[in-house]
């Protein structure tokens, strides 16, 4: 059976999944948007530098989760994270502004 068959079952909806690539800089910025249908989420820190991230726009290098330079990687899944998956996530970068990859996958 295909993956977005069994996804459709799962979650009685049509899954979908979008990559893309957002500039984060050494002031807090939006990586993701409150999204009550997103299931999960993948972000790698491509840049040279250390960032953060964080649900709030308190994000710091003392308030926030480390995503080291690159290659770091930090994710959030529904069924391991629950409700944490949906929230705004916002970043930063330390020293200099740097690109991160994210896909996030949700149900439309």
């Amino acid at each position: 059976m295909a993956v977005r068959n069994l996804m459709r079952e799962r979650f009685k909806g049509r899954g979908e999944s979008v990559p893309r690539t957002v500039d984060v800089q050494t002031t807090v910025t939006d990586v993701l948007k409150n999204d009550p249908d997103r299931f999960s989420w993948i972000i790698t820190n491509n840049s040279a530098n250390r960032g953060y991230l964080w649900f709030d726009r308190e994000v710091s290098s003392s308030r926030g989760m480390a995503i080291e330079a690159s290659g770091g990687v930090v994710s959030s899944f529904w069924e391991e994270d629950g409700e944490l998956t949906t929230y705004a996530v916002f970043g930063i970068n330390l020293v200099a502004a740097g690109t991160w990859a994210i896909v996030e996958s949700g149900v439309s």
